[in-house]
């Protein structure tokens, strides 16, 4: 059996391996020796070295003493009372979104080599892969909440840079733009949450902080709070969720692994991580349940108003997403675990034969005699044509929410903008000219 020990440097392996292995490859492309074939030989090392080394660790821990087990790597930074420690935490949670992380990674990277080969992007693509594989390790395994914000900016960066992966082309790049706004003004969220878990619980690892917060419940409203914000704009949930049928832009394998399957949940997974300190909070909870619920009727209906496919998965992944805020909110974590882990797999393996679903469907079609007309209209047949043709136009327009996000929200900070920027350059011309006026004056002087 592997002490404490050796169990920490083997589960390192999980984020470790595809770290290195994509500084290897950085440094194979840097010096142009970079080929197919040499690059997806080392991710798939990489990967499958990790995958070996979590396994090897997952059964150690499975087979030793019963509990979450703590893994520490020492201090990053220490200072002023403040302790940034490198700590991982093996649990059932954790060890099951982990496994699933690795598995899914290597089917990309086996599905990859195939699907884009000879695409000018290919290095860059496995590059981005193994350095979102390390980012989404780091924030499923991490022990803290830093050392979650590290992983949680890694699988952001990696994913605004895949949705504009075809650069060339106007559509991926304001995608990516789109995907990056909503991410950047959701972690406020996690950085507020951090820094309020330090000010007042003075821990942010996730086992103390439970316990501290037993004897001063009444932060973790506002920690919760901020948390639930954080996930809202990651797990694209109402009203901020209108950067995922964006983010199909990329490669159907990115949108597979992100946004189908992992980094779509990685919201889903902070809510279950931090579940201990939102049961302090009854407000949490109902965001949760309100936000999740709003998402999942909204969603589900313009997913079957979508006119193509990625877009209605997307709509789906996001409805789903929903469900599993309200699982949570109601306490229901194991089920929500369960959920996360089934639906990433699903959705993983929908989004891959997402390019050849048409022709699968009319195959099926045919084979059943059955007509090409949409059978889900069927379903609304009681409403009447008029509420039908009301209710799709709402669907299809998510119910206008983006139209009010437009004109509430974005145009009135837009204009704020600039009207600070305006004041911001006549106060540096103010500010200049005072400082040139003694100047001049001395010059005269002399």
């Amino acid at each position: 059996m592997l002490d404490s020990n050796s169990l920490a440097h083997v589960i390192a392996l999980a984020p470790a391996a595809p770290a290195l292995g994509a500084v290897i490859i950085a440094l194979v492309l840097a010096a142009r020796l970079g080929s197919e074939r040499l690059v997806a030989a080392v991710a798939q090392t990489a990967i499958g070295l990790g995958f070996l080394g979590l396994l090897v660790g997952l059964l150690g821990w499975w087979l030793g003493p019963e509990g979450p087990l703590e893994l520490g790597f020492g201090s990053w930074y220490s200072g002023a009372g403040y302790d940034f420690r490198i700590d991982l935490l093996v649990d059932g949670r954790s060890a099951a979104v982990s496994a699933l992380v690795s598995l899914l990674l290597a089917a990309t990277s086996q599905f990859s080599i195939a699907y884009l080969h000879r695409e000018p992007g290919f290095n860059r693509f496995f590059l981005l892969m193994l350095v979102f594989g390390a980012g989404m390790q780091t924030l499923v395994l991490a022990g803290n909440l830093e050392l979650l914000f590290v992983g949680w900016e890694i699988v952001g960066m990696t994913s605004v840079l895949l949705v504009g992966f075809f650069h060339e082309r106007q559509g991926p790049v304001k995608a990516a733009t789109r995907v990056l706004v909503t991410y950047r003004l959701c972690d406020i969220g996690l950085l507020t949450a951090g820094v309020s878990l330090h000010r007042w619980l003075h821990t942010s690892d996730w086992l103390a902080a439970e316990q501290a917060a037993l004897s001063n419940p009444w932060p973790s409203t506002f920690v919760g709070l901020s948390l639930v914000f954080a996930a809202m704009g990651k797990s694209a949930q109402f009203p901020l969720g209108g950067w995922l049928p964006r983010a199909m832009e990329g490669p159907t394998a990115s949108s597979a692994v992100f946004y189908g399957s992992l980094s779509v949940h990685a919201g889903v997974y902070l809510l279950l991580r931090a579940a201990p300190l939102l049961e302090h909070s009854l407000a949490a909870q109902a965001m949760m349940i309100a936000v999740g619920a709003i998402t999942a009727i909204i969603s589900a209906m313009s997913s079957q108003a979508s006119p193509d496919a990625k877009s209605a998965l997307s709509y789906a992944t996001a409805s789903q997403v929903g469900l599993m805020f309200v699982e949570i909110g109601f306490g229901l974590y194991t089920l929500a675990t369960i959920h996360l882990v089934a639906h990433a797999m699903l959705r993983y393996y929908q989004f891959l034969r997402t390019p050849s679903a048409l022709q699968d469907a009319l195959a099926r079609r045919a084979a059943l005699g059955r007509t090409e007309a949409d059978e889900g209209a069927v379903r609304w047949e009681a409403l009447g044509l008029r509420t039908r043709r009301y209710v799709y136009r709402l669907a299809i327009e998510r119910f206008d929410v983006e139209i009010a996000l437009e004109r509430y929200v974005v145009r009135p900070v837009m204009a704020l903008s600039r009207r600070l920027d305006r004041l911001e350059s006549q106060l540096l011309a103010l500010h200049g000219e005072s400082e040139r006026r003694p100047r001049e004056t001395e010059g005269g002087r002399r």
